[in-house]
């Protein structure tokens, strides 16, 4: 039995796609994603938005750092852990507050969330959503925003 002829060149093609993929998309393009480094944005509830940073350090999918949140005079520092799945999903925790301070009558929510990792052009983003509880309630949730810092030398 004859095949024909271009079932022979069916592994040609394939081929061919695969180069062009590796010259569009070059390694540091689809290769492993760090996080590492400082981040700057918003978190927001409701319709406020606040002040809140993250430092990241990265270690595989494992990712450890702090965030800060600051609300006109006052502040929190709390570390967190998180996983980045599949390179564009990075799923946090805050640990525990390691510096504060607060109004009277207020606690500050411990948070976390899920942040899909976009590049814009020249800018690398983490967007998504938080979810916090304090010790006697759940936090109202909301938004979060951040680019990540390039530093200068």
């Amino acid at each position: 039995m004859r095949l024909p002829f271009f079932v022979f060149l069916f592994p040609v093609r394939l081929v061919a796609l695969g180069c062009l993929f590796l010259l569009c998309f070059p390694r540091g393009a689809w290769g492993q994603t760090d996080l590492s480094g400082k981040w700057v944005g918003t978190i927001s509830l409701r319709d406020e938005v606040f002040s809140f940073e993250m430092d990241l350090g990265q270690q595989g999918d494992r990712i450890a750092g702090r965030s800060y949140v600051t609300v006109e005079d006052i502040y929190a520092t709390m570390d967190l852990v998180g996983e980045l799945h599949s390179g564009i999903l990075f799923r946090f925790q805050e640990t525990r507050i390691l510096d504060y301070t607060e109004h009277e009558g207020m606690e500050w929510c411990i948070k976390k969330g899920q942040l899909l990792l976009k590049k814009e052009p020249d800018q690398w983003i983490l967007e998504g959503y938080w979810q916090g509880y304090t010790s006697f309630s759940e936090c109202t949730p909301g938004k979060v925003v951040l680019k990540k810092v390039v530093p200068r030398a």
